[in-house]
């Protein structure tokens, strides 16, 4: 019965250690991992919306994760970007739009810290070639089999139109978006 107590409690102080040791290693990381996050959201916008110099956060509409207003380094309004979380195949798939004044799409960025498509078919959501298809499209926008002009990825339908149907989600709600400056 000794051996039992005093296993117990050997196990007890190792696993007391190592939970000490990841949280202290989470405090010290956790302003860090924030802080890339940012940078990548930002990133992603401005991949997204090339002609914006700078962004301001907007209303986020319902259904999307963020909004932003991007304005041209002389401060006008040139477009509005937003995030999107979709389900995939996979998992959560997260997906940055960005609109013109007239409502088209001026780029998509597709992926996200939880992006886990299958490697070789949905994956390849992230190919540069997927995302380009958006760029100039307005709402309705859907792949071949759904009667629209987009090419699915062959084999993974459900990431494709996951994808397809949240962006064209993103430009309505990213469309409708009013801002104090458009009245």
């Amino acid at each position: 019965m000794r051996k039992v107590i005093i296993l117990g409690l050997k196990l007890f102080l190792l696993a007391a250690v190592a939970g000490l040791a990841l949280g202290l290693t989470n405090m010290v990381t956790a302003g860090a991992i924030e802080e890339q996050q940012i940078k990548a959201a930002q990133a992603a916008r401005k991949a997204v919306l090339p002609a914006a110099a700078a962004f301001t956060e907007a209303t986020t509409p319902e259904g999307m994760k963020d909004a932003f207003a991007g304005y041209d380094a002389g401060g006008a309004l040139v477009g509005k970007t937003g995030t999107i979380v979709t389900k995939g195949y996979g998992g959560e798939i997260e997906i940055t739009v960005g609109i013109d004044q007239n409502g088209a799409v001026t780029g998509v960025s597709i992926g996200g810290s939880s992006f886990a498509e299958t490697a070789g078919l949905g994956a390849r959501a992230k190919e540069p070639w997927f995302a380009e298809q958006f760029i100039g499209k307005a709402s309705p926008i859907a792949i071949v089999k759904d009667g629209g002009q987009l090419d699915a990825i062959t084999s993974a339908t459900i990431t494709s139109r996951a994808a397809t149907n949240a962006v064209d989600d993103a430009v309505l709600a990213l469309g409708s978006l009013k801002l104090p400056t458009e009245g």
